[in-house]
């Protein structure tokens, strides 16, 4: 539905697809980055501080991710979060590997 009375067609749908693209990435930064859930008083720094954490986090993970997916397709906050997930999951394995491989030579060298 528009109010537009001397528009084509083909315009309004062109509008149309144009503020679509506009409220998907509205809903994937809201979704993603959590703005709304939450939990901070009705104080207003505090609110702005959340708000200010969670562009900064976005931010980050473009800059850590961003530039690798935009090479291959079409990317997402979504995509992106799960990289990182996935990164810190491989280095949290590594290191306790890296731990356990440090114990077992040390009993080795020890019997």
């Amino acid at each position: 539905m528009t109010n537009l009375e001397d528009v084509k067609a083909s315009t309004v749908l062109s509008l149309y697809a144009w503020r679509w693209g506009v409220e998907v990435t509205i809903k994937e930064r809201k979704g993603g980055l959590h703005l709304g859930h939450m939990q901070v008083t009705r104080d207003a720094e505090r609110v702005s501080r959340s708000v200010a954490l969670s562009v900064c986090a976005y931010l980050l993970l473009v800059r850590l991710y961003g530039r690798d997916e935009a090479l291959e397709e079409p990317w997402s906050l979504f995509r992106l979060q799960q990289r990182f997930r996935v990164d810190v999951m491989r280095d949290q394995i590594d290191r306790t590997e890296r731990k356990w491989q440090r114990k077992i030579k040390q009993y080795q060298n020890a019997a």
